[in-house]
């Protein structure tokens, strides 16, 4: 039997390994020409909706909370106020920033018919201890159960507001600036809006 040869051996080599590429590109090139379209852009405009419009959700009073003297509240008593309700913690350093401004929009307020909610899920002694420490006289509450699911989110502080009529007009997740004008107007507006 005759022995292969040299450039058979180099063939073989070469033969081999260019094989497989070219199987490769041509399935690659086969899966690329069976691959759909896409669309053409003004045919998806054509499909598109309008933006989703904020809608009133309706406000939740079916939960109760504890002031820091032990007394408990059901949120049912505040029906007919608006609401200026905020989830926060001592621990939460976005909480601490703006808690100033909400002292601040609470004694501009406090002599409407707004009812300011504070509810932190620590021990009552931490919270009337940080209360004390940082001076702030707005009313601060423990929760008494579970937070109702239209006031989950995935942190905090989370500032619900909630007008006379028993709607969740305005919902913000994150830190902000409550005694800004435009809060004081907003709550004004909801105030003047359906006059009890």
């Amino acid at each position: 039997m005759k022995k292969p040869s040299k450039s058979f051996w180099i063939g073989l080599v070469i033969g081999i390994p260019l094989g497989i590429v070219i199987l490769v590109l041509g399935l690659y090139l086969y899966m690329v020409s069976k691959a759909p379209k896409p669309p053409d852009p003004q045919n998806l405009e054509a499909m598109l909706g309008p933006p989703p419009v904020p809608a009133r959700v309706p406000m939740d009073y079916d939960w109760r909370v504890q002031g820091l003297d032990g007394q408990e509240i059901h949120v049912t008593e505040m029906k007919g106020k608006v609401i200026f309700l905020n989830f926060w913690a001592t621990w939460c350093f976005p909480c601490v920033v703006e808690m100033p401004t909400i002292q601040r929009l609470y004694e501009a307020m406090k002599n409407e018919e707004i009812a300011f909610l504070c509810v932190s899920e620590e021990a009552t002694s931490r919270i009337a201890m940080f209360m004390r420490e940082k001076g702030f006289t707005f009313p601060v509450y423990t929760l008494v159960g579970m937070k109702p699911q239209v006031f989950r989110t995935r942190g905090i502080p989370a500032t619900f507001i909630a007008s006379q009529e028993g709607d969740i007009v305005f919902r913000h997740i994150g830190v902000a600036r409550w005694d800004d004008d435009t809060c004081v107007k907003f709550l004004t507006g909801l105030l003047n809006s359906n006059p009890q």
